[in-house]
């Protein structure tokens, strides 16, 4: 009905809901196949998106800027440099000519379809791909200022200041406790039993599991072992955080308190 039919005048549109916030810091998008839109993309990690396709080449987003020829501001200071980064496997190349730069405490969001690499790249910014045999790259990868490839730089010092959780839960076979205790007792850190409590608040599961930390992980929830290995990773105080499609394996009500999780953590963490 057009407005000169109604009665009432023209109707004013109803207000959208605001989109959930959602994917990873630095972490990956759904791999499912299905097309994001770019404004969809920024919606759901709330500050920025990368849309990551299947040829492996990364672009960012077009800006109102970018479309009214004015030049994007750059980002001061970028926890992540990236410049040209490609990536082969063998004789296979899953990336091609990655550049982009993080900014400090952003969560971002790398959008694609399923093998288009943005598991690779995750990987490759604290070095997880040295650990498979044919793995080769090209390119920069700088972590303030820093080429974390670098002839003399320790992978295992990297993957401490850059920590990762992975798709599916993966609790060792221990307690609670000892899951999230383990790196710090490994890497000799002090007041471990504050480390743990500290964590499991950071990812919002201490009220649920502070009376049973001797109990099996594995009689967790999946959920609950989710953001027991994101504990886990936090005991060591990293400054970034790589989620690799966090929440894939998990029902809407635990994908929806890993994404308020994520946006909880992007306060102190990248």
């Amino acid at each position: 009905m057009s407005p000169e039919d109604s009665a009432e005048g023209p109707q004013a549109p109803e207000p959208q809901r605001p989109a959930s916030p959602r994917a990873a810091a630095a972490g990956a998008g759904s791999g499912n196949g299905d097309a994001v839109p770019e404004s969809v993309a920024r919606q759901r990690v709330g500050e920025g998106g990368l849309n990551l396709k299947p040829s492996g080449r990364m672009r960012t987003p077009a800006s109102a800027d970018a479309a009214t020829g004015q030049a994007e501001v750059a980002i001061e200071n970028p926890v992540f440099s990236c410049r040209d980064v490609s990536v082969f496997y063998g004789a296979k190349q899953a990336l091609k000519d990655v550049s982009l730069d993080v900014a400090r405490r952003q969560v971002l969001a790398m959008i694609g379809p399923s093998g288009c690499g943005k598991s690779t790249f995750l990987r490759c910014l604290n070095r997880m791909n040295d650990l498979v045999p044919s793995f080769g790259h090209e390119g920069r990868v700088l972590y303030h200022g820093q080429d974390i490839y670098a002839p003399g730089v320790d992978p295992v010092a990297v993957r401490r200041r850059i920590g990762m959780v992975f798709q599916r839960p993966n609790p060792f076979p221990k307690s609670i406790y000892d899951n999230v205790a383990w790196a710090p007792k490994v890497l000799g850190l002090k007041n471990v039993d504050a480390r743990v409590e500290r964590a499991l608040q950071q990812a919002a599961l201490w009220e649920e599991v502070k009376g049973r930390l001797k109990r099996s992980a594995l009689t967790l929830s999946g959920g609950q072992q989710q953001r027991l290995c994101i504990a886990r990773a936090l005991a060591v105080e990293p400054e970034v955080v790589l989620l690799d499609e966090p929440a894939s394996a998990l029902d809407p009500i635990a994908t929806s308190a890993i994404e308020d999780l994520i946006h909880e953590l992007k306060r102190e963490y990248t």
